[in-house]
C-alpha cells in the first residue's frame, strides 16, 4: 500500500496557530507505556463500517484499539481557545486538512479537501457560515493510496468572537462518490472569555469531555498542559480542571495542580529542567467517603511567588498547567479525550519546522527532579499504548489524543506585589525531605514576622511567631508523618510576605 504521508508536510508553507516559537520538539525521546484503567468506561459508538465502491474516497482513519477511531484531519491545537488572543489579523491562524485514503477500485483522479466553518453563538441559534474553501493541488489518488491536503489558512480575525467553530472536513474528486458515508467529518472548538482547554468542554458547565483513562501503577506520574497567550497580560489563573480514576476507586487520593513558568536561561528554545520554576499551586484530596472509580477536580491555584493572591499571567511566556500525583496506595490514570488527535497537527508542523510547545496534546512525567520535586524534562514525552501487544511502540501507538484538562482564568489582580523580596530570605534544606525539613529565615530589617507552613490544600501544619529582635530563625520540623506533596512556606512581616516551597517524599 502506498502511503504519501509527507505530501500534505511539504505543501504546508504559512502553518501558524497563535506560535510563539518556543519550538524544539520532543520526538527523539523515550515514550512512555500506558494501560487503560480496567473499570468499566463505555467507549460510545465507534462509527459504522462503509463498503468500498468503485470510485469511494474517504477521510483516512484507523481504530485506536476499542476505545476509538482516530481520524486523520488537522484539528486546533486547542479545544477552547481565549476569545481575547484574537486582536488583529494574524493572530490566531489555523490552516485545516485531511488525509484521505482511495478505498475504491478505480484511481481517483482530482482529489480534494474542502473546510467549511460554521459559526454558532454561545446563546443559542443558527450557524452562520464564515469559511469555504477547497484545496487547490491536483493529485490523482491510486487505489489503497493514502494522500494529505491542505486548504489555505483561516483567520480568526474574521471570525466573530466568542461562540462555537465548526469545522466540517469533506474530501473528494472529479468523479461521483459512490459511497459518501465516510466522505465528512466535523470537529468542534470554542472561542471563550476566560477558558482554555486542551480536549473538549462543555462551556455551560464547564463539563470535561472524557471518553476513556489511562495511565497505571502508583507511583509518581504528572500530565501537563503547555500553553502561551499573545493578548490575556493582567488575566490570573484562577482554577484547573481534570478528570482522575483508579481501579482501587477515588476515596482519600491526593493530587496537586500546578503552574510552571519556562525561562530560557541559555537561549535555546528548548525546555530544560533548571529553567522551570513553580509559580501557581493547589491541591485537592478526595473525601474519604467518595464512592466509585472516577471523580472530575477542580482545584484552586494560589499565587506562590508574590503577595497577590492570584498568579498574574504574563504574555509571550510558555507555561505548563499539571496535574501532579505524588504517588500513594491506589493506582491513577488520567482523563482523557479520545475525539479530536493532534497526531496530523504535530507531524505537519514538525515536518514544517515550526512546532510549537502548545501543538503537543498533552506531555508525560514518570520522573521527578531529584532537587525540586518537579518534572525531569530530560525525560518528558508524549507515551504509547501497546495496541499490539508486542513490547515496542509503533507510530500508530503513540497517543495523540488530548487531555481533559482545563484552565479557568480570573479578572486583572486588584493587588499589587509590595514585598520587598530583599528584606525576606527563606531558605529550606533538604528539599525533596523525607525524615526532616531545616527552614531558616533572614531579615535585613529587624522586626516581628510570622512563619507558617501549609500544605498544598491551604492546611495550616505549623505557625510560630518570630521575635523582634532576631534577624535570623532557625526551625527543624520533623516531616516524617506528613503525607507525600508540596507544603508552602510564608513568612510574613508588616511590610508584605513571602513564600517559598518544598517537598516532602516518601
Amino acid at each position: 500500500m502506498t502511503k504519501n504521508l509527507l505530501f500534505m508536510a511539504l505543501v504546508l508553507v504559512t502553518f501558524q496557530i497563535n506560535a510563539q516559537h518556543f519550538g524544539k520538539h520532543i520526538m527523539q525521546r523515550p515514550l512512555q507505556k500506558n494501560v487503560m484503567l480496567s473499570a468499566p468506561l463505555n467507549p460510545g459508538d465507534q462509527g459504522a463500517q462503509v463498503l468500498a465502491k468503485d470510485y469511494d474516497n474517504s477521510i483516512y482513519s484507523l481504530a485506536y484499539g476499542s476505545s476509538a477511531t482516530e481520524r486523520y484531519v488537522i484539528n486546533p491545537n486547542f479545544s477552547a481557545k481565549l476569545a481575547t488572543e484574537v486582536q488583529g489579523p494574524g493572530d490566531v491562524e489555523f490552516l485545516s486538512g485531511a488525509y484521505m485514503k482511495n478505498i475504491g477500485n478505480l484511481t481517483l483522479t482530482g482529489v480534494k479537501v474542502n473546510t467549511v466553518i460554521n459559526y454558532y453563538p454561545l446563546t443559542g441559534g443558527a450557524a452562520t457560515k464564515i469559511f469555504d474553501k477547497t484545496s487547490t493541488d491536483k493529485v490523482d489518488l491510486e487505489k489503497d493510496s493514502i494522500v494529505g491536503l491542505t486548504v489555505e489558512p483561516f483567520d480568526f480575525n474574521d471570525g466573530k468572537g466568542a461562540g462555537r467553530y465548526a469545522f466540517t472536513y469533506t474530501v473528494g474528486q472529479d468523479s461521483a462518490d459512490q459511497a459518501k458515508g465516510d466522505n465528512t467529518y466535523t470537529s468542534n472548538m470554542y472561542m471563550l472569555t476566560k477558558i482554555m482547554s486542551k480536549g473538549r468542554i462543555n462551556p455551560s458547565n464547564k463539563g470535561l469531555q472524557i471518553t476513556q483513562y489511562w495511565g497505571g501503577g502508583t507511583a509518581y506520574r504528572e500530565t501537563l498542559m503547555p500553553f502561551s497567550t499573545k493578548h490575556a497580560k493582567g488575566l490570573t489563573i484562577d482554577s484547573l480542571f481534570a478528570g482522575i480514576a483508579s481501579n482501587e476507586g477515588v476515596a482519600e487520593m491526593y493530587v496537586e495542580g500546578r503552574i510552571y513558568k519556562w525561562e530560557d536561561i541559555n537561549n535555546d528554545q528548548d525546555v530544560t529542567t533548571d529553567e522551570i520554576s513553580l509559580v501557581a499551586l493547589g491541591a485537592y484530596e478526595v473525601p474519604a467517603g467518595t464512592a466509585g472509580n472516577f471523580i472530575n477536580v477542580r482545584i484552586g491555584l494560589e499565587n506562590i511567588v508574590g503577595s497577590s493572591p492570584k498568579f498574574e499571567i504574563e504574555d509571550n511566556v510558555l507555561y505548563f498547567a499539571s496535574l501532579m500525583y505524588p504517588g500513594g496506595a491506589k493506582s491513577i490514570f488520567n482523563a482523557y479525550d479520545m475525539v479530536p488527535s493532534a497526531r496530523m497537527l504535530v507531524t505537519v508542523k514538525d515536518a514544517a519546522g515550526n512546532l510549537e510547545f502548545e501543538d503537543y496534546p498533552y506531555l508525560s512525567s514518570r520522573t521527578q527532579d531529584a532537587a525540586t520535586g518537579n518534572p525531569d524534562f530530560s525525560s518528558v514525552s508524549l507515551f504509547y499504548v501497546d495496541l499490539n501487544s508486542d513490547g515496542s511502540a509503533q507510530d500508530e501507538e503513540v497517543f495523540y489524543f488530548p487531555a481533559a484538562m482545563a484552565l479557568e482564568f480570573g479578572g486583572a489582580v486588584a493587588t499589587k506585589d509590595v514585598t520587598n523580596k530583599n528584606d525576606i530570605r527563606i531558605s529550606i534544606n533538604p528539599s525533596p525531605a523525607r525524615e526532616q525539613a531545616t527552614i531558616k529565615v533572614a531579615l535585613d530589617h529587624i522586626t516581628s514576622a510570622n512563619l507558617e507552613v501549609y500544605n498544598a490544600t491551604g492546611k495550616l501544619m505549623s505557625s510560630e511567631k518570630i521575635s523582634d529582635a532576631q534577624s535570623e530563625f532557625t526551625k527543624v520540623y520533623p516531616v516524617q508523618n506528613w503525607s507525600a506533596g508540596t507544603y508552602i512556606v510564608k513568612v510574613s512581616t508588616d511590610k508584605g510576605f513571602m513564600k517559598k516551597t518544598f517537598y516532602v517524599i516518601k
